[in-house]
């Protein structure tokens, strides 16, 4: 196998953890013998143990002494109950390791290359950064900002309108773009809406893709003064479906305790011109251990975040429809006064779904 096809096979494995494996990075690996047959490979489990080259030692069909290592993130150094990945692959006999990046987490950044190198081992890295990058964008997020990746989701008309004027919103895209929608919510760890969304929309806020189910992201509820109903979908299955309300800080509400003796987990949030500073929940969240935070509503919610430079990535689905000026903006009002403070994206890649087209966008720092 060429390494190029291994480092490409080992990306995909990497990304079907994302959702799953918080709080560690989902990370792919596989092994070649000295002539470059594929004799192993593994990625990071759910709940991030074990380590995705662990995973792979483990599947070994095949001696590895000699051969090479792909992996899509630079090997763990540090050791907690286990030896670090790091460890594993020297006492293993591989060779040669292959990797796009270093770890940005503080306890293995260039210590574990540092590891492999003194043990004698070829470490080559930069083959597929980019790509790499964008499958762990969550866990860097999280490192270096100690805040969870945030993702907006937007179905939208061609013209930008999520609704007509009375609030008409299903459906403006097809079938397979809410399909592809659901598949984002399996590969989040949370999903955030505005309480506004709750009461209008009244969604379970789970994956509903047969076989992805268990996939499904911990709920998040940005509401104030505790305006959701007793009955909404979203309290429902709390044991099976995590459910977290975001309210002003002390807030006086007979509803909290209730909601606690449910099963919510209520966090106060501090506020600023009586608006919840969701930076700290963003915090909380990274705190918990969340890597990526997809946002699904509503407008005000993402204005606000957009305000305040806290989008990392869009997942734009539009149709052709046009709504027209009176439709509800996929963005409420944030505070822009010249094309120079506008938030600026940059598109990654485009995907025609049947009669829609998905776009995802990265922010341009």
């Amino acid at each position: 196998m060429q390494l190029d096809v291994a480092m490409r096979s080992a990306l995909s494995l990497a990304k079907k953890g994302l959702g799953s494996c918080y709080p560690n990075p989902s990370v792919g690996c596989i092994i070649l013998d000295k002539y470059n047959n594929l004799i192993g490979l593994g990625s990071t489990s759910i709940k991030g143990r074990p380590h995705a080259e662990e995973a792979a030692l483990n599947s070994l069909k095949g001696s590895p002494r000699g051969g090479t290592a792909i992996i899509t993130l630079e090997p763990c150094a540090h050791i907690n109950n286990n030896l670090s990945c790091s460890q594993l692959i020297i006492n293993s006999g591989i060779k040669h390791v292959v990797i796009p990046m270093l770890d940005p987490d503080e306890r293995t950044n260039g210590k574990g290359v540092e590891l492999l190198k003194r043990s004698g081992i070829k470490v080559s890295i930069g083959s597929y950064e980019t790509e790499a990058f964008d499958v762990n964008y969550g866990f860097y997020c999280r490192t270096k900002y100690k805040r969870p990746l945030v993702s907006l989701k937007m179905a939208t008309s061609l013209d930008g309108k999520i609704a007509t004027k009375s609030g008409e919103s299903k459906w403006i895209t097809g079938e397979l773009a809410r399909l592809h929608g659901h598949s984002l919510r399996a590969n989040h760890d949370a999903i955030l809406v505005g309480i506004n969304t709750i009461i209008k929309d009244n969604s379970l806020l789970n994956c509903r893709i047969k076989g992805l189910e268990k996939f499904s992201p911990v709920r998040i509820v940005v509401d104030s003064n505790l305006r959701i109903p007793i009955t909404s979908n979203v309290l429902k299955n709390i044991n099976k479906y995590p459910t977290i309300i975001w309210v002003k800080n002390n807030i006086n509400s007979k509803k909290k305790n209730k909601l606690i003796k449910m099963g919510v987990t209520i966090v106060e949030l501090n506020q600023i011109n009586n608006k919840l500073i969701l930076l700290d929940g963003l915090k909380d969240l990274a705190n918990k251990g969340f890597n990526r935070v997809l946002v699904e509503g509503g407008s005000n919610i993402s204005a606000s975040l957009l305000d305040n430079n806290l989008i990392d990535k869009l997942f734009l689905y539009r149709n052709g429809m046009i709504i027209g000026d009176d439709g509800l903006s996929s963005i409420g009002k944030y505070k822009i006064k010249n094309l120079s403070f506008a938030r600026r994206f940059q598109l990654l890649k485009t995907r025609a779904l049947d009669g829609d087209v998905l776009e995802e966008w990265n922010k341009i720092n």
